[in-house]
């Protein structure tokens, strides 16, 4: 398949694999991982930071500014540690998740696409960082952004505009796993890539994969990301998670999906509206003047 060759053509075999949805989608970026490892690739975990109110109480992603006992490397990336916590002192899910991965990059998407892909390139150069995989949990970052169960646009949508600014991929792990889009959408939707060339593989979760999620999940709080392990150990059927969202496990849950990031913007309509945008506040206002609610509306209407 094409990503293996993709896999085999980076020189310097070093990748950033990170959560594009938030800091819970840490998890589904293991079997990502192992399966760069299987090519010789030095792997650096990382992660939006931005965890659901379940975590932390304040709407919104956090700046770094927010955040105290960090690495900054950059204006919107900073290496966050096991003592991380945020000035309200709330332990973010990246800082859970360093128990497991060691160092973890946190990104911070509150100043926009463009510094953050700037930063990204220079920290790239530097770091001799050669390939950049966005794990989803779900599959909404492969939506078109109206979708009717459409949640959480906001980050996905800075994320996939991100990744196609450096050239990167798109991976969707556990297929429906946040109750967000239906079967058919993601298949629709999946078919669409097909058309635009945009498919590059598929892999699977392994035994090993597994395990380690299960491990991860002990500190890191997420439901989507579960999913496919519940899938790999057999279960098949409907779960409640968020307050009545709907989810199917089955055998797809333990699949991985992966896009050219550039072919997943020409059909992400979000993700192409906040190209532009110089600040998280401006890509929200751009995404509700076209129609869309977000999870940032979302979160302050909950806060209040």
């Amino acid at each position: 398949m094409e990503f293996i060759r993709i896999l085999k053509s980076c020189k310097k075999k070093k990748a950033l694999v990170f959560g594009i949805g938030g800091g819970g989608d840490i998890v589904s970026t293991i079997p990502v991982s192992n399966f760069l490892r299987q090519f010789d690739f030095e792997i650096l975990n990382g992660g939006v930071i931005w965890d659901r109110l379940v975590v932390d109480p304040k709407p919104g992603p956090r700046s770094l500014e927010e955040l105290l006992n960090i690495e900054r490397v950059a204006e919107t990336l900073a290496f966050i540690e096991e003592d991380t916590i945020t000035s309200d002192k709330i332990k973010p899910n990246l800082a859970r998740a360093t128990k497991f991965f060691g160092k973890v990059l946190g990104l911070d998407i509150t100043k926009g696409v463009k510094k953050l892909c700037e930063d990204l390139k220079n920290f790239s150069e530097e770091r001799g960082i050669d390939l950049f995989i966005g794990v989803d949990a779900g599959g909404d970052a492969i939506s078109f952004g109206y979708e009717s169960g459409v949640r959480s646009p906001l980050a996905d949508a800075i994320s996939v505009a991100l990744l196609n600014q450096l050239n990167g991929i798109v991976a969707v792990s556990g297929f429906g796993s946040d109750g967000e889009l239906k079967f058919e959408e993601i298949l629709l939707n999946i078919s669409e890539l097909y058309k635009n060339n945009g498919f590059i593989g598929c892999s699977s979760m392994s035994e090993d994969d597994c395990i380690q999620m299960e491990k991860v999940c002990e500190e890191v709080v997420t439901e989507a990301s579960r999913i496919p392990i519940l899938a790999f150990r057999g279960e098949l059927g409907i779960k409640k998670i968020r307050k009545g969202r709907t989810v199917l496990i089955t055998p797809l849950s333990t699949l991985i999906f992966y896009f050219k990031a550039k072919a997943v913007l020409e059909i992400n309509e979000c993700a192409k509206l906040v190209l532009e945008a110089k600040s998280i506040e401006e890509a929200n206002r751009i995404l509700n003047k076209n129609g869309i609610i977000t999870e940032l509306d979302y979160e302050r209407v909950l806060s209040v």
